[in-house]
């Protein structure tokens, strides 16, 4: 039988992986430019297709004739088709039926999906290198998870063996998913904190539960009210003196396709002396770009500069 142009392209990407992964398809990274709208992702039993502009009707039959015909094949029985623009995001059921209690599974661990939350389902499959680097290295060490949103960086910690987790976000909402994350897991009497607040007006609070021997820095690029990245990561980098213990590491995290490498690499140098870049992380199995990622991703290391100890507060 004859494919549809549309199948004929998606057709390489539906099908079982090798190595697990939720993005099958990720046509924001530019790899087939006439699908630069769409983008698929597997959370089995459910199907998610999230389309970033709007689509004639027939556009639209074609799609879900070609994902149902790959549901079976790739463990799901639902599909859902997420509209997300015109600056808003309707996740609409286009076959089979929600499960009560949708997850993300990834190296074992689970975190919720909330599909009543429009955009953002609650989980970034992106981020999948980055929690993961964490887990390898949280084992004893206290962690700060700034802007953590539903706190899967909390969870990856403490699966690693952390100390103790301070999660911090605007979003109180965020911060319930992020607590039902960590029951489902286990985690719900781990040494965490919770703490719905603004970042710019909590360093009193945060340097007193720290130092802290890991810091994860993964802000919203921008997110109008809240924070801006060209004019709020610095702002944020040079209070970071003040949490860290005198040898630390440093999770530095942007995803904005506006601002490369280089933007975010240079912000670091002129706001956080005693930094050291380590690595750029790779990208998440299925994210493929063509160009630079929008995602960046690095690790640095961290020794307290000497001159901040003796400055007239002691630093």
């Amino acid at each position: 039988m004859h494919l549809s142009p549309l199948s004929d392209l998606l057709a390489p990407y539906l099908v079982p992986s090798s190595q697990p992964k939720h993005r099958l398809f990720h046509g924001r990274g530019k790899t087939v430019p006439s699908l630069e709208w769409l983008t698929v992702d597997r959370f089995p039993p459910v199907l998610v297709a999230t389309l970033f502009r709007p689509q004639e009707q027939a556009v639209l039959a074609e799609l879900e004739v070609c994902l149902t015909g790959a549901l079976a094949g790739l463990g799901c029985q639902t599909l859902v088709f997420q509209h997300r623009y015109d600056a808003k995001a309707e996740n609409q059921v286009v076959c089979g039926e929600l499960p009560d209690r949708p997850v993300a599974t990834e190296q074992g661990l689970d975190y919720k999906l909330d599909f009543q939350r429009g955009q953002n389902l609650g989980f970034f499959a992106d981020m999948a290198e980055g929690r993961s680097w964490l887990r390898e290295r949280a084992e004893g060490c206290k962690v700060l998870n700034l802007f953590s949103f539903t706190c899967s960086f909390s969870v990856a910690a403490l699966t690693g063996g952390a100390r103790s987790v301070v999660n911090i976000d605007l979003s109180d909402a965020a911060l319930t998913l992020g607590k039902q994350n960590h029951a489902l897991n286990g985690y719900q009497d781990a040494q965490v904190h919770y703490l719905p607040h603004n970042i710019f007006r909590s360093w009193k609070k945060l340097h007193n539960l720290g130092r802290y021997d890991i810091i994860v820095v993964d802000p919203p690029s921008a997110q109008k009210g809240s924070f801006m990245a060209e004019k709020d990561y610095p702002k944020v980098l040079r209070k970071l003196h003040k949490l860290l213990a005198p040898e630390a590491d440093l999770l530095i995290c942007l995803n904005a396709p506006w601002l490369d490498y280089a933007w975010l690499e240079q912000c670091v140098a002129d706001n956080l002396p005693g930094a050291q870049l380590q690595s750029r992380l790779p990208g998440a199995s299925g994210f493929d770009e063509a160009g630079e990622p929008a995602l960046k991703t690095l690790h640095y290391r961290y020794q307290r500069p000497a001159i901040l100890d003796v400055s007239a507060d002691g630093g």
